[in-house]
């Protein structure tokens, strides 16, 4: 399966398309607020969040800066934000929690405290859970929407923050002043073992997602 990948940086306050798992940028918009974090796609529109300005979650109309609905998160620093083609699903590490949302909106309709206390990034791989930790520079596939823990590895990156899943590989973010620069990662399945790289547009990577393209 084709991907292109969007990443967010808050450095520069810009979220990206990139051209399949590459550097080359189809595309970029300036984000709602200071801190660009979590990103996903739910098929039609780029959904986001910024931390420690706004403390929302947003609704884009497509791959644009045109903001269709938001909300404010439940506590304060939220992450992590993905869509399990119903419901919202986001982590705040102020809380250290992981939330499951009624549809796009700030009801909560289940959560769970997350495995570490800096619950950054997540995504849905149906029917499980994928989530990532940087206080332990882990990812973690959960049983479900649960906190029991199915698998779980280590990137041997300190400091990762982003998480994607395109069905057969996990993707990963690291950011500079950490580990080894701004950089963007493909795993090999959900293992540590890495297939491919780049260095990020920006100078601090956060939250990763991905469009199917086709075959």
């Amino acid at each position: 399966m084709a991907i292109n990948l969007f990443s967010a940086d808050d450095q520069v306050n810009k979220i990206y398309k990139h051209s399949g798992f590459s550097t080359t940028i189809l595309d970029s918009f300036s984000s709602p607020e200071g801190y660009p974090y979590g990103l996903s796609w739910d098929g039609a529109n780029i959904l986001s969040t910024d931390v420690y300005t706004a403390d929302k979650i947003y609704k884009h109309d497509g791959f644009s800066a045109s903001i269709l609905d938001s909300f404010s998160t439940p506590t304060t620093n939220p992450m992590g934000v993905s869509w399990d083609g119903t419901n919202i699903l986001s982590s705040d590490q102020g809380a250290t929690k992981i939330y499951k949302h009624d549809g796009f909106s700030s009801t909560i309709l289940d959560s769970f405290s997350s495995p570490n206390t800096y619950p950054t990034e997540l995504c849905w791989d149906s029917p499980n859970l994928l989530s990532i930790d940087a206080s332990v520079h882990k990812v973690y596939k959960h049983n479900g929407f649960s906190a029991t823990i199915l698998d779980s590895f280590e990137p041997n990156l300190a400091s990762v923050f982003g998480l994607d899943w395109d069905g057969i590989n996990t993707y990963t973010t690291t950011s500079p002043g950490w580990d080894s620069g701004s950089r963007i990662y493909k795993h090999n399945g959900f293992t540590a073992t890495i297939l491919d790289s780049f260095s990020s547009p920006g100078g601090m990577v956060k939250g990763i997602s991905h469009e199917n393209i086709g075959c």
